[in-house]
């Protein structure tokens, strides 16, 4: 009996170790909030445009989103439209024209995408689009076009014909469907079809009886699938959806509820609902229903609230918005890894299976290791606390793999092969899968928590394959299983176009806006992701541009590749493992160009998931630095002083004289003015981190044009605190002479050669300087004093102090003491 009676216990344990390894994992969300920068808590619509921009409605607020921060366009109450027929709460659409409609209950707001701004001649626009009067409602249809109710007909400029609106009822919906039928949704239930071709009423019907009309009357939205639409409709209470068959034109309960549903969404055969109370999900193909009454947070905390709105973005990445907790948002498809901890019965099984896995090396080839695998192509690889190591062949080299490669931590703890003869591995952080086609390490692709990974040290060789191909890892707290076989259509997917967006600014330092004057005159005279093309003063020549590939789900994978032909005619890919900051963990681009002489740079872009494959059309910027003016006035004005000499040399002798005097007084201000200009220009710099730019990795091809000469450097060392002491007041080039023991005629030509330059290098002689003096003066260490100084990373500051100082800071501490 009591073999048998432990027989059923094991029987009964592995039964609920499949069940719960078949189980589907159901979404897990983060909450995005106020403190990422949304305007409020209160999410009341989400629409996902067709470039992958989030756009979310708070209250009274429209807030865009590039996947790090929210910018937003505050609606003020001059800014609304009074719409006396509309009895709705927030719907939001976008149009054929670049504009962006909110209607809240009896008014609506429209902004420029353009510009980001609100339209302030609501009656101006509504006159552009073909009513010159009162508008008493307005829709977009699903080709963008806009719906104008006025004087008791609907009007759209795209058609001809005027379609009659039933006045004693109250229009809820307007929809065309195949560009060839109008549909008008009415708050009893009536539905009207017309022809858009001839304007002629094709028929009218009921959703549903006169009773139910009288329940269901509140509000209503509708969407549009295949060859029909599901259609909400709610009363005080409760709610009931429904679908209608334009073919057959038949109504259809789908289901009703005790509570609002509030929007719907469409996504791979799924018809999403949210609602009061969590929300439904309709299966499009079984008709089965599931209502999810609570959500799963990434802490493990069950959270039950009311859903306002369901979108879904490009990469599948589902987006909810509530009344009071901000956006819940879920990445695409469940991560293929199960993460179970201890006092999962499946866990300890796994944990008693890989007991005999342990350390199989501790050195290899005078490195220390602590795991070693050779796999089904003889290959050998060899993991430690410095990183991976391949062998091919024992006596070749090894093929060196670490964060820059890829991996999200450099010391190993197991490596396995999968059943596609994959490799992969656990780390201290993370798990990374080495994607290996051709005879070659194709791809690295790495996952952390937000894949479901935990957050935790992995346990060295303890990693086993099960008979099924799944794998399982053991990490301190938890054990990772997964199956390599469901990576291909959710992580190592195929590229797909993305659209990267241009999202901020910075010129010499200063975060530019739009419509905002940097030195009296403005920049950005449209919205920061609709500029293509930038012009800046010949003193505006350090530019640093940010760029998003709004890639929501995994920022990690995002890359980049770029090409400025003026600096470099080939392109240079970047991606948050190698590029040194300048793609950071959020997935956005940070683009540096310092120095920029004037003329033209184009900048081209693509970004992409899969790394080398990039889908699409390159998309491009123009920066556009002037000359200064008196480059391009000088010629004439020089070619009218000879002129005037040849015609008049004999007899206008002292003129002549008297107006090089003047001329010569004159450029000496120039240069007093041009000398303040450069002074603060790199005042501007000292509130920007110092990072190796594009100029300076190919300096080879650009020369000196853009270095300043020492002795202007060794000249503003001394005017710089004369300037700040005196405020910049009284400078004369005689005055500076005295002050830098240098000529006046010389002077004057040091400062014409180079104030035109970037003010970079003299910010980095004081920035070094100042590093030196606090390693002579203080006890802190290279990175606290790179941090100090304003260098971007230690790397960069040693690098940069050694080209000066011709040691490293260590070996100069050394030498002080």
């Amino acid at each position: 009996m009591r073999i048998l009676h432990k027989l059923a216990c094991t029987w009964l344990l592995t039964l609920v170790c499949l069940l719960q390894a078949n189980a589907e994992q159901e979404r897990i969300f983060s909450a995005i909030t106020a403190s990422y920068g949304l305007a409020d808590n209160s999410a009341q619509t989400i629409i996902c445009t067709i470039t992958g921009r989030m756009t979310v409605t708070t209250i009274g607020n429209i807030n865009f989103y590039d996947g790090s921060r929210f910018s937003h366009v505050d609606t003020e109450q001059e800014d609304w439209y009074k719409l006396d027929n509309y009895e709705g709460h927030y719907h939001l659409y976008y149009d054929n024209i670049h504009h962006l409609w909110l209607k809240d209950k009896h008014r609506v707001v429209c902004v420029d995408l353009l510009t980001e701004t609100c339209v302030s001649k609501m009656d101006s626009l509504f006159s552009d689009l073909g009513v010159n009067g009162r508008v008493d409602d307005m829709f977009i249809d699903v080709d963008g076009n806009v719906w104008m109710m006025y004087e008791g007909q609907m009007v759209c400029n795209k058609y001809e014909h005027k379609f009659p609106v039933i006045k004693e009822l109250n229009l809820q919906d307007v929809e065309v469907y195949d560009k060839r039928l109008l549909f008008f949704s009415y708050n009893d239930g009536t539905l009207v079809c017309f022809d858009l071709k001839s304007g002629q009423q094709l028929y009218q019907n009921r959703s549903y009886s006169e009773e139910l009309a009288a329940e269901y009357a509140r509000s209503g939205t509708q969407k549009l699938y295949k060859n029909g639409f599901f259609q909400i409709r709610n009363g005080e209470v409760g709610a009931i959806l429904l679908h209608y068959d334009i073919d057959k034109q038949e109504w259809r309960e789908v289901m009703r509820s005790d509570y609002h549903l509030n929007n719907l969404a469409i996504f791979e055969d799924q018809l999403y609902i949210a609602s009061e109370w969590g929300y439904f999900v309709y299966d499009l193909l079984t008709g089965e229903t599931v209502h999810n009454k609570s959500v799963l947070l990434r802490n493990g905390r069950r959270l039950e609230t009311d859903i306002n709105t369901i979108e879904f973005d490009r990469q599948g990445g589902m987006w909810m918005g509530t009344e009071m907790r901000g956006i819940l948002y879920a990445r695409p498809l469940n991560a293929p890894f199960r993460s179970m901890t201890w006092d999962d019965p499946l866990a300890l099984k796994y944990g008693a299976m890989m007991e005999p896995l342990n350390n199989n090396i501790s050195e290899f080839m005078g490195r220390r290791a602590s795991i070693k695998l050779i796999d089904s192509r003889e290959w050998t690889w060899i993991g430690g606390s410095t990183g991976l190591y391949l062998y091919k062949n024992p006596q070749d080299k090894p093929i060196y793999f670490s964060r820059s490669s890829g991996l999200l931590n450099n010391v190993i703890h197991a490596i396995i092969e999968d059943d596609f003869h994959n490799v992969w591995v656990s780390t201290s952080y993370g798990i990374a899968c080495l994607q290996i086609k051709d005879d070659d390490v194709k791809r690295v692709y790495s996952f952390n928590e937000l894949d479901n990974v935990p957050n935790e040290s992995f346990i060295n060789a303890k990693a086993m394959k099960l008979d099924d191909g799944t794998i399982v890892m053991q990490a301190l707290d938890h054990v990772v299983t997964f199956q390599p076989a469901d990576f291909d259509s959710v992580f190592m997917q195929t590229p797909y176009v993305m659209y990267p967006k241009l999202t901020r600014l910075f010129v010499n330092g200063i975060d530019v806006h739009p419509g905002e004057p940097i030195n009296g005159s403005v920049i950005l005279d449209k919205a920061i992701s609709r500029t293509k093309e930038i012009n800046l003063n010949y003193d505006q020549n350090s530019v640093t541009l940010t760029f998003s590939a709004l890639n929501y789900s995994r920022p990690l994978q995002t890359h980049y590749r770029v090409k400025v032909k003026e600096i470099s005619p080939e392109w240079i890919e970047y991606n948050y493992f190698n590029s040194g900051g300048m793609v950071d963990a959020r997935g956005l681009l940070h683009l540096p160009l310092n120095g920029l002489t004037p003329g033209d740079y184009h900048i081209t872009l693509q970004s992409t998931v899969v790394p080398g494959e990039y889908i699409g059309e390159p998309y491009e910027w123009i920066i556009h630095i002037n000359e200064p003016w008196w480059r391009t006035t000088g010629v004439y004005a020089l070619a009218a002083v000879l002129l005037l000499t040849v015609l008049l040399v004999n007899l206008f002798l002292f003129m002549r004289n008297t107006s090089l005097r003047e001329r010569r007084k004159s450029n000496e201000g120039d240069v007093i003015k041009r000398i303040k200009s450069f002074v603060e220009r790199c005042d501007a710099l000292s509130n920007t981190p110092l990072a190796q730019s594009l100029e300076e990795k190919y300096s080879s091809q650009r020369g000196n044009r853009t270095d300043l000469s020492p002795e202007f450097i060794e000249a503003m060392m001394v005017i710089l605190p004369y300037f700040h002491e005196t405020k910049g007041r009284g400078l004369t080039m005689q005055a500076l002479s005295n002050l830098t023991n240098i000529e006046s005629v010389k002077l004057f030509e040091i400062m014409s050669a180079n104030l035109y330059k970037s003010p970079r290098p003299l910010a980095m002689n004081i920035r070094l300087l100042q590093a030196a003096d606090m390693l002579r003066n203080t006890n802190k260490s290279v990175e606290d004093v790179a941090t100090d100084c304003g260098f971007a990373t230690p790397n960069y500051f040693i690098a940069c102090f050694f080209h000066k100082f011709k040691q490293t800071p260590r070996e100069y501490c050394e030498d002080l003491a």
